[in-house]
């Protein structure tokens, strides 16, 4: 393939990239740590289709040298990015748990205290 046709499909796919990403933390599916590196991952590739000298002796070139290389580059940062949505929609529910957990051992603090209080043994007896 023409460089120019190289640079201008690294150029779209960073532009995608980046829209998936924002898209992704709007839908909640994207933590910002996580969407932070996608972006900076997104403007590497828009960065090194513009200036061919951003691209270090053409190593993203090389990696993106044919169709088959440029599809099986393009679904391993898709595979990747599907990962760390996963990563960060279990990451939030894990943190809705502990809050959950939380809450319901401060009620069941609350409910034994009231508990000692109505019988008067303390909470061993109990």
């Amino acid at each position: 393939m023409p460089p120019i046709i190289l640079r201008i499909i690294l150029i779209v796919f960073g532009i995608l990239l980046f829209v998936c990403a924002m898209l992704s933390y709007a839908g909640k599916k994207l933590k910002e740590g996580f969407l932070l590196g996608w972006c900076l991952f997104a403007l590497f590739f828009i960065l090194a289709g513009i200036i061919p000298a951003l691209s270090f002796c053409t190593w993203t070139f090389a990696v993106f040298s044919g169709p088959a290389q440029m599809i099986l580059s393009a679904f391993l940062v898709l595979f990747l990015f599907k990962i760390s949505e996963y990563v960060s929609v279990l990451s939030r529910k894990n943190q809705e748990l502990a809050m959950q957990v939380s809450l319901l051992n401060q009620e069941n603090e609350r409910i034994l205290t009231e508990l000692q209080q109505l019988t008067g043994k303390n909470k061993t007896e109990l």
